[in-house]
C-alpha cells in the first residue's frame, strides 16, 4: 500500500527526510507488531532521518527542527505504521524535554552525540530516598515506550518527606533493567515495556521538578524558540500520531473498497453507494478532528515565538479539543472497520492494525474525552478545574 496522501509536510529538509523512509517503515511493520518491539532497522531509519535529534539544541549538534514541522513528520510515520510514529513523536520530544534540566545534566545526556534517545515513564510512582547529592530510587514504572532502544531513562518520582511534589530524574541504561510486560491489542511495536531500579543513585543535577509546570532549570541557556515552548507542549506529538494512523486507515479502507467483490453478487464493492458514505463520513470526521489539532499545534508555535503563555481559557479549550478530535479519529475508523467486512479482521490486512493502535493510543490519559469535558464545562460555569483532573 502506498503512503497515504501528504499533509503538508515540506519537500526538503526534515520533512524530505521522514519522506524518503516510509517505505522502509512501512515494510517493517507487521513484524514489529509481531515482536512488540520496532524492528532495529527501523530505528535505524528514524535516526537516519534525523527524528531524534529534530528538537536537541544546537548546541549539542541537534538540528533545532520546526515544531509544526516536526509533528507533521510525525503524521506521516503514522500513517504508515502507528508505532513508528508514536516512537518518533514520544521520544524525539523527549529530546527537546531535557533543555528544561541544567547544562551539567544536558552535557551528561549528548555526550554520545544528539541521536541520543531517551525513553521515560512520567508517573511519580515511586518514592525516593534523598541522600547526600541527591536521591535513592527504587522501584518499577510502565509504558516506557521505547526502551528497547534507549541509552537514558526519564522516570517520575515522589521524595519521601515531601508530600504532594514530584520530579523527573535521568537514569543511564546501566542502571535499569526491562521487563517485557508489553503484551497487547495494539500499539504493540512501541515495546512500552515495565523499567525497574535498584537502589539507584539519582545526582542532584540530573533531576529536575518540582512537577511538570516547573520552568527550565537554567532559563535563556538557548536561543531558538522551541526552548520557550512549556515542557507539556510537546505532548502534542500524540495528536499527530492519531491523525496519521487516521490518514493510514482511511487510505487502507479507500484502496480495499476499490479491489472488493460483493460475494452474493459478484460486483464490486464501490458499486454500493454506502461504501462512499461511510467513506465520506469518516473522511469528513479525520478533516475535522484535524483542524482541531492543527489549530492547538499552531497556538503552541505562536505563543512560543512571542514568549507569552496562553490564558487558562486557551489552555483548556484545547485540552478538550484534543480529547474531542481523539474521540471523532476512534468513531471514524470503527466505521471505516465495521464496513470493511470480515476480511477486514484477518492479520494480514493492515486496517485492523489501524484499528488496534488507534484505540489503544486513543486510551492514553490525553484523550480521556469524560475528564476533559468535565473540566472545560466548569470553566463555562466560572468554576475553577477539579485539580484531580488536570
Amino acid at each position: 500500500m502506498p503512503p497515504p496522501d501528504s499533509h503538508g509536510v515540506a519537500t526538503d529538509g526534515f520533512g524530505a527526510r521522514i519522506e524518503q523512509i516510509l517505505p522502509q517503515i512501512a515494510a517493517a511493520a507487521a513484524q514489529g507488531d509481531e515482536r512488540s518491539s520496532l524492528h532495529p532497522d527501523s530505528i535505524a531509519a528514524l535516526t537516519q532521518a534525523g527524528v531524534f535529534r529534530a528538537l536537541v539544541p544546537a548546541m549539542y549538534g541537534g538540528d533545532e527542527v520546526d515544531f509544526i514541522e516536526f509533528l507533521a513528520g510525525v503524521r506521516r510515520l503514522a500513517a504508515v505504521c502507528p508505532a513508528s510514529g508514536w516512537i518518533a513523536g514520544v521520544v524525539g520530544t523527549h529530546s527537546h524535554g531535557i533543555s528544561y534540566y541544567g547544562k551539567q545534566a544536558q552535557d551528561d545526556i549528548w555526550a554520545d552525540g544528539p541521536d541520543t534517545r531517551i525513553c521515560s515513564s512520567f508517573a511519580p510512582v515511586v518514592t525516593a530516598q534523598p541522600t547526600e547529592g541527591g536521591y535513592l530510587l527504587t522501584g518499577a514504572w510502565d509504558f516506557s515506550s521505547g526502551c528497547d532502544h534507549a541509552a537514558w531513562a526519564q522516570l517520575g518520582f515522589r521524595v519521601e518527606g515531601i508530600p504532594g511534589v514530584s520530579y523527573l530524574g535521568l537514569i543511564p541504561r546501566s542502571d535499569f533493567n526491562i521487563v517485557d510486560n508489553w503484551d497487547t491489542v495494539g500499539m504493540r511495536a512501541t515495546g512500552s515495556k515495565r523499567v525497574e531500579v535498584r537502589n539507584v543513585f539519582v545526582p542532584q543535577h540530573r533531576c529536575w521538578g518540582p512537577g511538570m509546570f516547573a520552568p527550565p532549570a537554567e532559563p535563556g541557556l538557548h536561543d531558538h524558540w522551541l526552548f520557550r515552548m512549556p515542557f507539556l507542549a510537546t505532548a502534542a506529538n500524540f495528536g499527530a500520531v492519531l491523525l496519521g494512523a487516521a490518514d493510514g486507515a482511511l487510505a487502507a479502507y479507500r484502496e480495499s473498497v476499490q479491489k472488493r467483490i460483493r460475494p452474493h453478487t459478484g460486483k464490486l464493492r464501490m458499486d454500493n453507494p454506502l461504501s462512499f458514505i461511510r467513506l465520506a463520513e469518516s473522511h469528513m470526521e479525520i478533516r475535522a478532528a484535524s483542524a482541531l489539532i492543527t489549530a492547538h499545534w499552531q497556538g503552541i508555535v505562536d505563543h512560543a515565538k512571542a514568549g507569552t503563555r496562553p490564558a487558562m481559557d486557551e489552555v483548556l479549550r484545547s485540552r478538550g479539543d484534543e480529547a474531542f478530535a481523539g474521540r471523532m479519529i476512534m468513531n471514524a475508523v470503527d466505521r471505516l472497520l465495521a464496513a470493511a467486512g470480515g476480511s477486514a479482521t484477518f492479520k494480514s490486512r493492515p486496517l485492523q492494525r489501524y484499528w488496534r493502535d488507534i484505540h489503544t493510543a486513543g486510551n492514553h490519559m490525553f484523550f480521556d474525552l469524560e475528564n476533559r469535558l468535565v473540566i472545560v464545562g466548569r470553566h463555562l460555569v466560572g468554576l475553577e478545574p477539579d485539580p484531580d483532573l488536570l
